[in-house]
């Protein structure tokens, strides 16, 4: 077995090469996009303490970088440092692409919890 499917095994993740095409970016991006929005929800719905829509407009304007950050070292959600080195070295155009659709998901869902359950009534 080589080292790299040993890797995988174990890890359930590929070993990290610098030298990814654009695939494998794309890939990697999708992955990390998921980890955080699930990292995210986790975080709005369970731990927080604000009010659920609050926590995701005070978390709208940040980067996939940023959001990232936040949740590195959970061991729920697999985001790791090594991640965060990874998205320094993604490909420009590639990181706008998730952080712009990791920004829309945010406002999709606050226009939706917005609209079933409306504003909350204290200001944060």
């Amino acid at each position: 077995m080589k080292l790299v499917e040993l890797f995988k095994l174990v890890t359930g993740r590929p070993m990290v090469s610098k030298q990814k095409t654009r695939r494998e970016w794309e890939e990697f991006a999708e992955e990390i996009y998921e980890k955080v929005g699930e990292a995210l929800d986790y975080w709005c719905w369970e731990i927080s303490g604000d009010p659920v829509i609050v926590c995701y407009e005070s978390h709208a304007d940040r980067d996939l970088y940023e959001l990232a950050e936040e949740f590195v070292g959970w061991s729920t959600f697999g985001i790791t440092e090594e991640d965060l080195e990874l998205l320094r070295e993604m490909p420009d155009d590639i990181y706008e692409k998730y952080s712009e659709k990791m920004r829309r998901a945010i406002e999709r869902v606050i226009r939706e919890l917005e609209r079933k359950y409306g504003r909350p009534e204290e200001e944060y």
